[in-house]
């Protein structure tokens, strides 16, 4: 373990809809004091992730963006997408949430907000079935808004997100199909974490970590080194959701935190 590794490594997990419980997370861990040395996010948590230590998005701010979508719009924006293929993410200016996706055209993984030294963010290349990291103090593969974009990019509901670098062409999409809680990443250079939170949104698992001993082996091979948070998120849905469900699930996800202070503390 890198003698720079002292700090905390936020896990954000996949789910959709689910995910504004990352914001309580988020707002929880500021209430205990919580020092956010890393954050890795994947599909909704990879878009909390890079919108809050990217782009310096407050939890506050986080909260009345993602509660304004709903399922008709998020099947909207997936639709104009689809037809805007390959086409810029032109501004519509109002509430459009293509606004904030264009936002992230300005994301870079060396220069994150509110104290976090480093990001990374996890998508799958449909072409060939790897995953695609992109985390500060990696060399760079695919640009990190693309890889944002793309590991949110649940197929059927949005197109993936097509770039090409080094002679390649990736066909991103959501991540969590292969890892919904990369856990494993925070384990690794550059992160090294001495303590990692994982947020578990309760999905179903990608098929890369199905193994019904996982978590079990994790805990024997790094005693006390993860805290699992659950978040309470019955009742929400990852792409049906109703907007009056925002708050509870801020505030569920809240409460998990400070559930865990004895260990976070």
């Amino acid at each position: 373990m890198s003698s720079s590794a002292r700090g905390v490594c936020l896990v954000l997990g996949a789910g959709g809809f689910r995910g504004l419980a990352h914001v309580g997370v988020l707002r929880g861990c500021a209430r205990l004091g919580v020092r956010i040395d890393a954050l890795i996010g994947v599909s909704i948590g990879g878009l909390i992730a890079a919108f809050y230590a990217g782009l310096g998005v407050s939890p506050e701010e986080l909260l009345r963006r993602f509660s304004r979508l709903s399922t008709a719009s998020l099947f909207s924006l997936g639709w104009s997408l689809y037809r805007a293929r390959g086409a810029d993410l032109a501004p519509r200016g109002g509430a459009d949430p293509r606004d904030d996706l264009r936002a992230l055209k300005a994301l870079r993984l060396d220069r994150l907000c509110f104290g976090v030294q480093h990001l990374g963010l996890l998508a799958l290349d449909l072409s060939s079935g790897e995953e695609i990291f992109a985390a500060t103090g990696l060399p760079g593969t695919v640009p990190p808004d693309k890889v944002v974009l793309g590991g949110a990019s649940i197929p059927g509901v949005f197109p993936w997100v097509c770039c090409e670098h080094g002679g390649r062409v990736y066909r991103l999409v959501d991540g969590g199909l292969s890892h919904s809680l990369p856990v494993e990443r925070a384990l690794l250079p550059p992160f090294e974490a001495r303590r990692i939170v994982a947020v578990d949104l309760q999905v179903r698992r990608g098929f890369r970590e199905r193994d019904p001993d996982r978590w079990d082996r994790l805990e024997r091979e790094h005693p006390g080194r993860i805290v699992r948070i659950r978040p309470q998120v019955a009742g929400a849905g990852t792409v049906f959701f109703r907007s009056h469900l925002a708050e509870a699930l801020v505030q569920g996800g809240e409460r998990s935190v400070l559930e865990q202070s004895a260990a976070l503390c």
